[in-house]
């Protein structure tokens, strides 16, 4: 009895060879397509353009909640040469609330500015994405504050040049996170040049 039992298992472990080794071939001439598992979606990667929020306490007229505000710029008064550059408007208005300067000759840094909950906040380009414009621009560029209390991520579209020195906008859309406070965001359009 245990000679047949010994033979089965070794007919059952003979099959089981023979079926990984020879089946696959067998169905590769058949041209039959082998089932492949589903494999698990990547996990997406963690996003790092939030802003953590700071220690220090909140004015009461910026209310930790409140949605940040933002106002036109007026341009000539910024504490930076803003001759070529990126300047950017609300979607359907003309004021201009967003300016990234090309960078200075004193230290290579890219200026940028926004009117926030009524303060001139002067912001710097830390990250640039993309295939490049010209005028250092890019289609997708991130900018913090020295103390990292905000960042404003600017991703736009940039149609044909109309001009030798201007490219427009088509479309875009400013985020602007601000320590504690809810994200902002809203569609632009403007243009890059001199």
């Amino acid at each position: 009895m245990t000679r047949l039992f010994f033979a089965a298992v070794a007919v059952m472990i003979a099959a089981a060879v023979a079926y990984v080794l020879v089946v696959p071939d067998a169905l590769d001439q058949l041209g039959v397509e082998p089932i492949v598992e589903a494999t698990k979606p990547a996990q997406p990667t963690k996003d790092t353009s939030r802003i953590t929020t700071s220690s220090t306490a909140t004015p009461a007229s910026q209310a930790t909640g409140d949605m940040p505000t933002v106002a036109p710029l007026d341009v000539a008064s910024l504490p930076f040469q803003t001759g070529c550059g990126l300047f950017l408007s609300r979607e359907g208005e003309e004021d201009v609330i967003f300016v990234d300067a090309l960078a200075d000759d004193t230290n290579g840094a890219m200026p940028a500015a926004m009117i926030l909950d009524g303060s001139l906040v002067i912001l710097e380009r830390t990250t640039a994405d993309g295939e490049p414009l010209g005028y250092g621009q890019y289609p997708r560029q991130v900018f913090d504050t020295p103390d990292n209390g905000v960042r404003v991520v600017v991703e736009v579209d940039f149609g044909e040049p109309t001009e030798p020195e201007d490219v427009p906008v088509t479309s875009g859309e400013v985020t602007v996170m601000k320590a504690g406070r809810p994200t902002l965001n809203f569609r632009v359009t403007g243009g890059a040049g001199c």
